[in-house]
């Protein structure tokens, strides 16, 4: 099944894109009589469709109309190449009615699709995509590079990043605080996307009330590679929690920045994070012995940690505030770690069995002490404290394509299933 097939299935039961009796298409290229975003963006209203043939378009926007569930705005681009968004040079300070972000968002269910945004610079949070109290935004199969800040911000419901790849983004002018993701709100999901190397922060940052991260492949941060931690207002609730299934977050070996930190679930501005994370069935390799794979910061936090695999380091889990409870079991571990209090049935060894860890395909061999070690039925709680079962069905496949989660008996330890194949 292709890439494109497979988001559709997820998305479709968010946003559709019907359109209402009314609604307009509007076309915009070199070669169109609209040659540019910004006569369209003033007329925009639900169920319109704005189509964007390849070029380099040198214009930043606010967004404010609202489409809805059922008649969503759609903005993508046309041709085989995504259309470029580029603002270099172009005032993006968030004074007034000046966006924030190449692309601010403002409105409701808005579907934001392939297009390439760059350049975006302010000093500090320039973003490629900023979303300002959105409701339901959708953005899929997008690159995001060399901006202050890749994506940021909020949604009042749910924020659904899909197939995207944010890379590169980060300032020394904001060392340590411009992200390639930062985020707030409501819900945050990151879904089957290449997020890497962020130059002077980290790869997923989030403060967001609930986020889910499925299948992405997280890596090369200057900072650290995701860090769920307290939000205003956001994470204070019960049920602030964060899920993690079949991700491959790997750590570079050269960092300038923070040398330990890698998953970080909790507080760090004083407030408190009342939550559990999830961590099922990733892949979690260490550049550097110095990593702490998981730290956990705030009184109220809880851990369920199951079907992982952590390597590269002996440092597996670091409570900074003692949490409420640690449960953990089935993971794979170098054996000169000593597993943290709460794990059971862990599996122990000199190397996990991957295929070729020096060219990063972290795919299991045959001989794997991982195989049909992990445990089979694993749920979780959502935003809403509803208990949900897990199901494990895909592969992250190298670049930005997911491919179907074959599994017979207990499923393996790690994102990858043995016998996954990058060639389907």
């Amino acid at each position: 099944m292709k890439w494109f097939s497979i988001v559709l299935l997820w998305a479709g039961a968010a946003l559709t894109a019907a359109a209402p009796a009314g609604a307009e298409t509007y076309r915009v290229g070199p070669g169109r009589a609209l040659k540019r975003l910004a006569p369209v963006v003033p007329k925009l209203k639900a169920g319109d469709v704005v189509e964007i043939d390849p070029g380099v378009y040198r214009e930043v926007f606010q967004f404010r109309a609202d489409g809805t569930k059922k008649a969503a705005i759609v903005i993508r681009g046309a041709g085989r190449e995504r259309p470029v968004f580029d603002a270099k040079g172009l005032n993006v300070s968030g004074r007034g009615k000046i966006p924030r972000g190449i692309f601010e968002i403002r409105g409701a269910c808005y579907v934001i699709e392939h297009i390439a945004f760059r350049n975006a610079r302010n000093g500090n949070n320039g973003a490629g995509i900023r979303l300002r109290n959105s409701s339901n935004a959708v953005i899929r199969d997008c690159t995001v590079t060399r901006c202050d800040m890749g994506i940021m911000g909020g949604d009042r419901e749910t924020a659904t990043v899909e197939a995207c790849e944010i890379a590169f983004n980060g300032t020394p002018k904001f060392d340590g605080y411009s992200h390639n993701f930062y985020m707030h709100g409501n819900r945050f999901v990151l879904r089957g996307c290449h997020v890497h190397d962020s130059l002077n922060g980290q790869n997923v940052k989030t403060r967001a009330h609930y986020n889910e991260l499925w299948y992405n492949w997280i890596a090369d941060s200057n900072e650290g590679e995701v860090g769920p931690v307290d939000g205003r207002g956001e994470t204070n609730r019960p049920n602030s929690n964060v899920l993690m299934v079949g991700n491959v977050v790997v750590s570079k070996p050269d960092r300038t920045g923070n040398a330990a930190k890698f998953v970080l679930f909790g507080s760090e501005l004083g407030g408190s994070h009342d939550g559990t994370l999830y961590l099922y069935n990733n892949t979690f390799v260490a550049g550097s012995p110095r990593i702490i794979f998981v730290q956990l910061h705030d009184a109220k936090a809880r851990a369920v940690i199951r079907n992982n695999i952590f390597f590269g380091s002996d440092q597996v889990l670091h409570n900074a505030r003692k949490p409420i409870s640690v449960a953990g079991s089935h993971n794979w571990m170098p054996a000169t770690a000593a597993a943290p209090a709460g794990f059971t049935n862990t599996v122990t060894g000199a190397a996990p069995g991957f295929l070729d860890r020096a060219k990063r395909d972290f795919r299991l061999k045959r001989s794997s002490a991982c195989v049909n070690r992990g445990l089979a039925r694993c749920t979780y709680r959502d935003g809403d404290g509803r208990e949900r079962p897990l199901v494990l069905d895909r592969h992250y496949r190298p670049h930005l394509a997911l491919i179907p989660r074959k599994q017979a008996g207990p499923p393996d330890l790690g994102a990858y299933e043995l016998g996954a194949s990058f060639t389907e």
